[in-house]
């Protein structure tokens, strides 16, 4: 996410928020909050309305593969999601 195409399209349309899991043993409250999001896989990205409402979840571990998806693949998800509105989102 440090590359610049990727940083250039985070830095436009999302405001990141890290969150340190450990090894599943810490900040898990925040996991909680958002359904358990980092018991299924990890990197997890969580798309988060300003009111709260979850967006977008990777609820199947779509980033679990992050390091061989290389930097195209990371851009494409990303770029996915800067694409997606509240109103389209059930």
């Amino acid at each position: 996410m440090k590359e610049k195409q990727i940083a250039d399209l985070v830095s436009k349309n999302f405001i990141v928020v890290k969150v340190d899991v450990g090894n599943f043993n810490k900040n898990m409250d925040i996991s909680t909050r958002y359904g358990n999001i980092a018991k299924r896989a990890i990197p997890v990205a969580v798309l988060v309305s300003p009111d709260e409402k979850i967006l977008f979840a990777t609820r199947a571990g779509e980033l679990s593969s992050a390091r061989r998806m290389g930097s195209s693949g990371i851009y494409s998800f990303f770029s996915k999601l800067a694409k997606l509105e509240p109103k389209k989102i059930s």
